[in-house]
């Protein structure tokens, strides 16, 4: 698995740069996919809203929040934030230096998996730290 840059980010705040699921590594990532039959509702929503992703929302977090798992997702919610407050092509920068830096990452979308870096964490704010910080910080 290697970075890929052109998937960016999902619309839920998945790392689709990072995501090489086995059986999906062709995916172009879902800003991506067009096919509308088994559309997801946040790409629903945003697609409607005319926004790029919940990030980019002025409803976020919004009433759907707890209706969707991938908004759940302490990941998601931390790659949000983070777009948030520093712009999404930052989150892209961010995380390449961390997959540089050997920080592993599984994405969201695997129910009941773990075993990313960003999955051993508690809480969003201390997934933003690692995120923003790296492994080797005492931020």
């Amino acid at each position: 698995m290697g970075f890929k840059e052109e998937r960016g980010i999902g619309y839920c705040g998945a790392a689709c740069v990072l995501c090489g699921l086995n059986g999906h590594e062709d995916c172009p990532g879902c800003m991506a996919i067009n096919n509308t039959e088994n559309d997801c509702f946040v790409r629903q929503c945003a697609r409607k809203t005319g926004v790029d992703g919940c990030y980019a929302c002025n409803n976020y977090p919004c009433r759907k929040w707890n209706d969707w798992p991938l908004l759940q997702d302490k990941q998601n919610r931390a790659f949000i934030r983070y777009i948030r407050e520093f712009g999404k092509e930052a989150l892209i920068d961010r995380l390449r230096v961390n997959m540089e830096n050997g920080i592993a990452y599984l994405p969201g979308c695997v129910p009941n998996q773990s075993g990313g870096d960003y999955d051993i964490w508690e809480t969003e704010d201390e997934v933003y730290q690692l995120l923003r910080y790296g492994l080797n910080s005492d931020q």
